[in-house]
């Protein structure tokens, strides 16, 4: 396949502006179709500004003219939108969360294999340069075996969202789902499933969590913890500590720090910076991602983060969050 694929997107918030125009400007295989939003005057502002011909409120134009679309609405819309999309063969890069719950998830695979059509979830992480370097050492055991996993992400100038990302029927979910499920995909693609979860956060019935943490332990006997925050200045960061050593994985820029026994290096030195960030720091995840997605499309690479991938990651939050209504409804029994 060597013609241009047509590229729709569904939602023209400020996730499309500020990281998917770019990759769509970085990736000359595709070319600008159809943008799509409930709002017919934001849609065609996008239109406008980014050079797509045509805009639209109705799914169906996006499926009528569109070879693959990126979907970019609040959580709460994945599962319904790429899975009309899929069903009608449009091939779907969505962004993470994946969908709010497994079922949704289920739905879009299962509508993708009914419209023969690819689903690719957006963890853009894992084409960071810097992460793919870590896994690559830590597959080498330059660490030896990891036996401790610590995760920060968080800011209190969080990503500006519509009020269903607070709704816990609209959203699935809060600061673990949304924030921290960046984290559970790089944790699993580096070192392992997750199994016993325990997970505490400020949730409520009315409102999603701003501020969680999970605590876990991997299949390999890994022990970690996650913490989340859509409330405080966390330090943005991963540090997999093994039998032999540490490396530290920037979350928010392209750092990569390690530490090991073995080499003449760490004899005077307590860290090595492998990967440091640049000024200004350079993301290109996203244009490496489309371009990917481009590649599986045409058959030339097997895809990275497929729907089951995506699945997996967002079981790990609902696991967790199911736990915690468990447990609450035990203490509940014994109040009583």
């Amino acid at each position: 396949m060597t013609s241009r694929l047509r590229i729709g997107v569904v939602g023209a918030g400020a996730v499309l502006s500020q990281y998917h125009i770019p990759a769509i400007n970085g990736v000359p295989e595709v070319v600008r179709s159809i943008v799509v939003d409930a709002e017919p005057e934001r849609a065609r502002r996008a239109a406008d500004r980014y050079g797509f011909p045509k805009w639209s409120t109705d799914i169906a134009d996006a499926a009528r003219n569109s070879d693959l679309a990126i979907v970019i609405v609040p959580n709460g819309l994945h599962a319904s939108v790429s899975s009309n999309l899929l069903s009608h063969g449009v091939h779907v890069l969505c962004e993470k969360p994946m969908a709010r719950n497994v079922d949704e998830c289920l739905a879009m695979i299962d509508a993708a294999q009914r419209g023969r059509a690819l689903l690719c979830v957006g963890h853009n992480r894992r084409f960071w340069a810097h992460g793919r370097l870590a896994r690559q050492l830590l597959r080498k055991r330059l660490i030896g075996d990891v036996v401790d996993i610590q995760a920060e992400e968080g800011s209190t100038t969080d990503w500006p969202r519509s009020a269903s990302y607070f709704d816990p029927v609209q959203s699935g979910g809060g600061a673990l789902l949304d924030v921290g499920i960046h984290s559970i995909d790089l944790i699993r693609w580096f070192a392992g499933e997750f199994e016993n979860l325990e997970y505490k956060g400020n949730g409520t019935e009315k409102s999603v969590e701003s501020d969680a943490e999970l605590s876990f332990e991997l299949s390999t006997g890994a022990r970690g913890r996650l913490e989340v925050s859509r409330t405080r200045n966390l330090k943005q960061k991963i540090t997999f500590t093994g039998s032999e050593g540490f490396i530290e994985v920037g979350l928010w820029s392209p750092h990569l720090s390690i530490r090991s026994v073995r080499g003449k290096a760490f004899q005077n030195l307590h860290r090595i910076n492998a990967a440091v960030s640049r000024r200004p720091p350079q993301d290109s995840s996203f244009v490496e991602q489309l371009r990917h997605f481009v590649s599986v499309i045409r058959g030339e690479e097997e895809p990275l983060v497929t729907g089951e991938e995506g699945l997996a990651a967002v079981e790990v939050v609902c696991r967790a969050y199911v736990g915690r209504t468990l447990e609450a409804l035990q203490r509940n029994i014994k109040l009583k």
